[in-house]
């Protein structure tokens, strides 16, 4: 129990804590209740002060998620995003990079079905013209 001091002054050194509005700053779990921006998403300053209870609270993720509000598996994505150090440092341009990778990612994926659809539906359609059985010999009647 002696090393606590040593990472909270070590946490509030960090770029977390620059980060972090000092509201969110407490050894309580912070409210995911009323984290949340218009589109239902997490905001950014609860997932960092939500990383940071997580690694310096010193009970088990699933714990910290709980007492959070919060699904063990999304906080244990942030974790590994953030990839904290023994001291609790958290990396927060690579947690922010990762979101932003993420979301172009599902934006190419998105794309790349839209375009594989209208391939598909164009290969139908020129197979369907290219036919001979589609005219009919002699004229129309």
């Amino acid at each position: 129990m002696a090393e606590q001091p040593s990472l909270s002054s070590s946490l509030s050194d960090s770029s977390l804590s620059s980060a972090v509005p000092s509201a969110t700053r407490s050894s309580a779990a912070p409210d995911a209740a009323s984290a949340r921006d218009a589109q239902g998403h997490f905001t950014r300053p609860f997932r960092l002060a939500a990383v940071r209870y997580a690694v310096s609270c010193g009970k088990t993720l699933r714990a910290a998620a709980l007492d959070m509000g919060i699904s063990d598996k999304t906080l244990g994505g942030w974790v590994h995003d953030a990839r904290p150090d023994a001291a609790g440092v958290v990396d927060v341009q690579r947690f922010d990079e990762l979101a932003q990778l993420r979301a172009q990612n599902r934006e190419l994926l998105a794309r790349n079905q839209r375009v594989t659809a209208e391939r598909d539906f164009l290969k139908k359609c020129a197979s369907y013209f290219a036919t001979p059985t589609n005219c009919v010999k002699g004229g129309s009647k």
